[in-house]
């Protein structure tokens, strides 16, 4: 009976098909990180002129779609795993003081998840705040006229 030779029936099971550096890919390598985001910005801070796209990444997968598809989808996917930028993203601060410097109308809306997180910011640069987390997201957002 070979049940009770080491290697026999009480062996665990051979799972490197789905461990890393198997046959297998696993799902979320490569250099992105998991997201699905939907931007809608409104460069006039009004309905009347605006851009929405969409920025699919996974692992070594990135998609732009809508009306940015000439910005790099690559370029945008990577500047998620950004420090400043995921947090703004998933964690936005609402208790801040901020300086009343007017930047312009743009408002940018944010919604969809990043790494499991959900996505749902609105960022305008109506005061200091809003300028400056606008900077942090230049890689993702349009340029201010």
């Amino acid at each position: 009976d070979d049940a009770d030779a080491p290697g026999g029936d009480d062996a665990p099971p051979d799972d490197d098909a789905d461990a890393p550096g198997g046959d297998e890919p696993v799902l979320g390598a490569g250099p992105y990180p998991i997201a699905d985001l939907s931007f809608v910005v409104r460069l006039d801070g009004s309905d009347g002129d605006r851009i929405e796209y969409r920025l699919a990444c996974i692992g070594d997968t990135a998609t732009l779609t809508g009306d940015a598809t000439s910005r790099s989808a690559e370029t945008m996917c990577l500047a998620l795993n950004d420090l400043p930028v995921g947090p703004l993203l998933t964690e936005p601060s609402t208790d801040r003081i901020c300086t009343q410097i007017y930047g312009g109308p743009e408002i940018a809306t944010v919604i969809g998840t990043l790494d499991g997180s959900t996505v749902d910011t609105e960022i305008g640069r109506y005061d200091g705040c809003g300028i400056g987390d606008w900077d942090v997201l230049t890689s993702l957002l349009p340029s201010p006229a």
